[in-house]
């Protein structure tokens, strides 16, 4: 009964994701024409407004985190939990040419960062690495580049102390 009701909302899915590219397409259309090429040179494209849509997924760190990962490095202030995926930081970082618009978003302590972090509402998303999860799961991210701004987030919820997650969602937190 169990595996018939999964089938189904496997199947419910699939529809609604054909149903909806229409839409996602006069969405972009108007989210185009009204762009802002000087803020937004890149045109959105139809998988922006993608719901349902499985969207493929990448293999290995997003290359301007690793990017922002070797300029960390070279100045000393990578997080060390990033020793366990050097590997596919060299591999990735192979892979791009520019460093990220916000290379990181580092803890004061220096257990936590959020690199190559792009802005989403309130919140952050990027490669989050911890060496030691913060009680409560709330901390001050401060900004490497522009040390006056300051940021107060809540972790998500982890099984481990220390982790590397890529294209992770870091919430803004109520102060």
């Amino acid at each position: 009964m169990i595996a018939a009701y999964k089938a189904l909302r496997v199947i419910e899915r699939n529809d609604a994701a054909m149903h909806e590219m229409p839409v996602a397409q006069l969405v972009a259309l108007t989210a185009n024409i009204n762009r802002d090429s000087k803020r937004r040179p890149k045109p959105f494209n139809l998988t922006d407004f993608l719901i349902y849509q499985s969207k493929p997924e990448t293999e290995g760190l997003s290359p301007a985190a690793a990017m922002a990962a070797l300029s960390l490095r070279k100045e000393g202030r990578l997080p060390d939990v990033m020793i366990g995926v050097w590997s596919e930081v060299i591999q990735a970082a192979s892979l791009s040419e520019k460093m990220p618009t916000n290379r990181a978003l580092i803890s004061p302590c220096g257990r936590v960062a959020l690199l190559a972090a792009e802005p989403e509402g309130g919140n952050w998303r990027g490669l989050l690495a911890v060496n030691e999860y913060p009680r409560g799961g709330i901390i001050e991210l401060v900004h490497v580049d522009k040390p006056m701004l300051k940021y107060r987030v809540q972790l998500p919820a982890a099984s481990a102390t220390r982790f590397v997650s890529d294209q992770h969602l870091v919430y803004g937190a109520a102060t």
